[in-house]
């Protein structure tokens, strides 16, 4: 199964890769433009479904060098709160990009009615709806990807928790088929071996026209996987 070989590509690497008060929400999970970072809220929040509905992606813009983390997560009157966690203190890249975070989705919730989050940092929070999901199951350690953004894609791998995939480019070769290739790994570059869920996540041009149904392939060398973008 192509969705499956990615898993393999894992294998062989592992032996040789904030929050203003009452601001205002993204507007389904649309992220901020680089280019307005100056006038833009200062946290915008996006989410998707991943791995068949069981994870859910939920994404912040901000610092490269400063991500915050998940703290506790509760499901109350039907809303998941997600409290984050301040990063360490210390100097923060002047830059804004997409930062990836994984939840669980709670068990006692059904995917198929969508959901609202709840996230906070600090004495700040902002609400974001996930859409219903309508995809079906995902096979255990199988690639998934998740619209977080207008032109923001989280896509989870499965791989060596120290050796991330990186993009090296990322092109729309219809409006049904996004292509991502990822840097091919220092042949001595060391990673820890073990397989656990990798988040990318996949930035796509502001002038490119894709469709919210369009399937995202990726991969590296002879290593390569297509999956649904739900």
């Amino acid at each position: 199964m192509r969705t499956r070989v990615f898993a393999a590509l894992a294998g062989s690497i592992l032996a040789a890769g904030l929050l203003a008060g009452c601001a205002t929400p993204a507007a389904s999970g649309s992220a901020p433009d680089p280019g307005e970072a100056d006038s833009a809220p200062e946290v915008q929040v996006g989410a998707g479904w991943l791995d068949g509905a069981k994870a859910i992606a939920l994404v912040t813009w901000g610092s490269s060098s400063c991500v915050p983390a998940v703290g506790e997560t509760a499901l109350k009157s039907g809303v998941l709160v997600v409290s984050l966690r301040e990063p360490e203190p210390g100097p923060c890249t002047d830059d804004l990009v997409a930062r990836p975070l994984e939840i669980a989705t709670p068990s006692a919730l059904e995917p198929a009615d969508g959901l609202r989050l709840r996230v906070s940092l600090g004495d700040s929070s902002a609400e974001v709806d996930l859409g219903a999901y309508s995809g079906g199951p995902v096979e255990e350690f199988t690639p998934s990807a998740a619209w977080v953004g207008d032109r923001t894609i989280a896509l989870r791998t499965w791989g060596s928790s120290t050796c991330p995939p990186v993009v090296a480019d990322t092109r729309a070769e219809s409006p049904a088929s996004v292509v991502v290739r990822f840097v091919v790994p220092d042949a001595d570059q060391m990673c820890t071996a073990d397989v656990a869920p990798q988040l990318t996540i996949v930035q796509l041009d502001p002038d490119t026209d894709v469709n919210r149904d369009a399937t995202l392939s990726f991969g590296v060398l002879d290593a390569a996987g297509t999956v649904p973008i739900r």
